[in-house]
């Protein structure tokens, strides 16, 4: 031990002095790593669109983005320039890929459509991590230890790895009958178990090793009382059967069932739990409690499959670059909700009694809309053919009404048993209009361009009733197109025609008199002109 310990200390002596270390953390290595007392830095292997590095642990987590042709780099400290305190931390790299190295055609119309990229288009995402531990506020690699105590350690001959364990022709070969061991065991070193172990077998950091075809470590509760646990469970690497599932599982044996399975080539940290008890899915640096990442449009469904009796159904709620939507899977992959990108805060806000409100936190009625760059506008469009009701304002009990608030003063528009334009301020209704045709006007006159059109509207005026409207039409049959008295029971009176018709007779009445006061015109002129002679002859029979 105290030997492993000195070639320890050596090895990262000498590691902090030269400050380069490359260190192959996964089976793919797409990054080397160099690293000194107070940075780490990564050299790429090849080109990237982007590189993101993520950082996190002890309640610290950073993600940052280099450039293509920018090596990314970690430095101790945090965004107020504190030095990180000592613990371990976990970091993260992923490559982006180049836009030359995509094809543009698989992108064409995806995102109109709601689709996703992911199947079979693209390579798994190059993924990189490893850990990083900072020790009196200085930086070190643990992998890089463990990769240097390794070569260290693996020149010692099979056999020669401590005492108690054998080695070749040594003692300890493999016996054929059980063995019963009634004390503690200690092995100080590695034992492997299973059909296909060696003498000799070359353990290299493996401390115990299973080696057969069929894998299983089954853990067997024998109590009997009932009120103890004792349910079976076992760990399984791979189906036994032909052609069967390369996965590692946990099994309930006591209740036949299987409640967590890693199929062999799953990605890099498709399940991670970090030290703030985060969920990372495709990322070992969650920011939340939920992290998931994926190069496009990660994705979460949710599937009723009938089972309890309920129909199927199932949604997605995803999101990418171009909106966050909830999909409906089962009904055509609609899209009912979709959320754009830079959407600005409380776009749609729902408050704690129920009221809504749009671009504002504190909606003052049922739906509040609020804009505060002239844009409060709501349209209603109904695009097919038709006389389709375009607007509904329902209340059970009294009316409804609308009210129309300016800096000039309030407008209620009340529909009850009459249809009612009101000023709130005043409570005077100015325009009142009932179901059975009676219209009154506040007001002396209706106006038009200021002045009074129509005595008839003054206070006091008696209104016609419709027999007598009808008998005084029927009386002027010298008027045009003029319907009966059972025509205008039966059909009602069209009004604006019947204006039409008294605008034309109106016209022509102008007309004459125009032309009639013509000719009084000229018999006017003619009579003064025989006055005049008249009265010339009048005096020159007087001079004579």
């Amino acid at each position: 031990m105290e030997r492993n310990n000195r070639v320890r200390n050596r090895i990262l002596a000498a590691t902090l002095l030269t400050g380069l270390l490359c260190v192959p953390v996964l089976a793919q290595v797409h990054a080397d790593m160099s690293f000194s007392p107070t940075a780490v830095q990564w050299i790429p292997r090849a080109q990237h669109a982007s590189i993101v590095l993520t950082v996190s642990g002890g309640g610290y987590w950073k993600e940052t983005i280099f450039e293509s042709g920018v090596r990314p780099y970690f430095e101790p400290y945090d965004t107020e320039g504190n030095l990180l305190p000592d613990g371990d931390y976990t970091w993260e790299m992923r490559f982006m890929p180049r836009p030359e190295d995509l094809n543009p055609e698989d992108f064409e119309n995806a995102r109109v459509r709601g689709d996703s990229l992911r199947d079979a288009r693209f390579p798994e995402p190059m993924v990189q991590w490893g850990n990083i531990k900072i020790v009196d506020g200085s930086i070190f690699v643990p992998d890089a230890e463990g990769a240097e105590e390794e070569t260290a350690e693996i020149g010692a001959p099979p056999g020669d790895r401590g005492p108690g364990l054998p080695g070749d022709g040594g003692p300890g070969n493999p016996q054929t009958r059980d063995q019963v061991i009634l004390d503690d065991l200690i092995v100080d070193g590695s034992a492997c178990i299973g059909f296909d172990c060696v003498n000799g077998e070359s353990f290299g950091f493996d401390t115990v090793r299973l080696k057969e075809n069929n894998l299983r470590i089954k853990f067997d509760d024998t109590s009997t009382a009932s009120s103890y646990p004792r349910n079976d469970w076992q760990l399984t690497a791979n189906d036994s059967a032909n052609g069967g599932a390369n996965k590692f599982s946990i099994d309930d044996i006591s209740g036949a069932r299987t409640p967590f399975t890693i199929e062999a080539n799953a990605r890099t940290h498709s399940l991670y739990v970090d030290d703030g008890g985060r969920i990372g899915i495709r990322t070992s640096t969650p920011s939340v409690e939920i992290h998931v990442i994926d190069g496009d449009t990660p994705t979460l469904r949710l599937q009723q499959d009938g089972s309890s009796g309920f129909a199927p159904q199932t949604w997605d709620v995803a999101g990418n670059e171009t909106n966050f939507f909830v999909r409906d899977v089962t009904n055509g992959s609609a899209l009912p909700l979709r959320i754009r990108p830079g959407a600005p805060s409380s776009s749609i806000f729902v408050d704690v009694d129920g009221d809504v409100g749009m671009s504002t936190s504190s909606p003052a009625t049922a739906l509040h809309l609020r804009r505060t760059d002239g844009t409060a506008q709501i349209k209603v469009e109904d695009t097919s053919a038709g006389n389709q009701q375009m607007l509904l304002l329902e209340k059970t009990t009294n009316a409804p009404f609308v009210r129309f608030t300016s800096q000039f003063g309030d407008w209620d528009f009340v529909a009850g048993n009459s249809f009612i334009i009101s000023d709130p301020t005043t409570g005077v209704n100015e325009f009142t209009l009932t179901r059975t045709g009676d219209l009154t006007i506040t007001g002396n006159c209706v106006e038009v361009n200021g002045a009074c059109a129509d005595y008839v509207f003054e206070p006091g005026y008696e209104y016609l009733s419709l027999d007598e409207l009808a008998a005084f039409i029927a009386d002027n049959k010298h008027l045009p197109n003029v319907p009966s008295t059972a025509e205008i029971r039966e059909n009602g009176l069209n009004v604006q025609h019947f204006q039409g018709r008294l605008l034309e007779k109106v016209e022509e009445l102008v007309l004459y008199t125009l032309e009639q006061q013509s000719t009084i015109d000229e018999q006017q002129s003619a009579i003064a002109a025989l006055t005049a002679r008249l009265e010339a002859l009048e005096a020159d029979r007087k001079r004579q």
